[in-house]
């Protein structure tokens, strides 16, 4: 429903704990939950720690969700069809 859900991070938070929550709030199940992180406002020092979510973000294995180990799974496939008179 187009939420837009912030995160303030602060200087003093503990860096590996702040990427593992951001990457889970962000990515976990796809980002399609109502409470998917959207919008992250790092605070002072603590934009140093954008590129270790980008290198753990980066790390996300993409692809079909009924695989091993896929972390992040389109929602839709081009091969589904919709009978409207279902709905």
């Amino acid at each position: 429903m187009a939420a837009k859900n912030h995160c303030l991070i602060m200087p003093d938070a503990e860096p590996e704990e702040v990427i593992n929550q951001l990457v889970g709030a962000g990515f976990g199940a796809s980002g399609q939950r109502c409470m998917a992180l959207s919008v992250a406002v790092f605070v002072g020092d603590s934009y140093g720690m954008i590129n270790g979510l980008v290198q753990k973000a980066s790390k996300l294995k993409v692809g079909a969700g009924v695989e091993d180990g896929v972390d992040i799974c389109p929602i839709a496939y081009k091969e589904v069809k919709y009978i409207s008179n279902h709905f």
